[in-house]
């Protein structure tokens, strides 16, 4: 999991440590995000070190660690960091919030936030791209997983003039969750403001194990400019 604004934090935290077994068994599957992550480190160097913001139990980890990437992983969830250290004995993780994480600059080749952006607001995903624009070195690659609004079934009205529709209610595991989206364009805005160049993008669907809505992907892969943010 990521961030959670004040309000709902300690019941998204309680939500995600008590879930954490149960949201593993229902996503461990996910076979779309193994291949998106082994085309992202195939464009890193050898030996990578990389963070991923929002681990959860290691869905994504387990794949930066077989591509032979040096991990380092953060989340909010003890729950889901205790799955994840027993499924990726090889990486280091810690409990974090990644709004209020802090490291060297140019410490990373490559950065990951995989369906892990949800609950932040506009303002916060935007603070993260700075944030990972200082982590990466020049020329380091940041990966995002979200879900495509459009493609989702969200109705247009609700987004503002930048690209971003807030509060969205899904149903997720049981629970209704309040997810933050944005436009494809608006991704693509946000990412050249923070001083990164647009490489690719990817989309698929997803269905988890159980009673889960189908999930519409959209895969970003953008490049820290070495002229820096604009």
């Amino acid at each position: 999991m990521g961030h959670s604004t004040t309000e709902t934090q300690a019941w998204d935290l309680d939500f995600y440590t008590n879930f954490a077994a149960r949201y593993h068994e229902h996503f461990c599957q996910d076979r779309v995000l193994g291949k998106v992550i082994r085309t992202f480190v195939s464009k890193l160097p050898a030996s990578a070190q990389v963070i991923e913001c929002g681990c959860g139990t290691g869905i994504a980890a387990a794949n930066i660690v077989a591509s032979g990437c040096h991990l380092h992983g953060i989340d909010q969830s003890e729950g889901m960091l205790a799955i994840c250290r027993q499924r990726v004995p090889a990486g280091t993780f810690e409990v974090a919030d990644m709004l209020q994480y802090s490291v060297p600059d140019s410490k990373y080749d490559g950065a990951v936030a995989s369906l892990s952006l949800f609950e932040l607001s506009k303002q916060e995903t935007a603070a993260m791209m700075q944030k990972w624009h200082g982590w990466l070195r020049p020329g380091g690659l940041l990966l995002i997983g979200t879900w495509d609004p459009e493609r989702q079934g969200v109705s247009p009205d609700r987004f503002d003039e930048d690209g971003c529709a807030t509060k969205v209610p899904f149903e997720f595991m049981d629970h209704t969750v309040y997810n933050t989206l944005f436009t494809r364009g608006a991704w693509k805005n946000m990412l050249d403001k923070a001083g990164f160049e647009f490489v690719l993008s990817e989309t698929d669907s997803f269905k988890p194990e159980g009673d889960c809505i189908v999930e519409e992907r959209y895969y970003i892969t953008a490049k820290k400019r070495t002229s820096g943010a604009v």
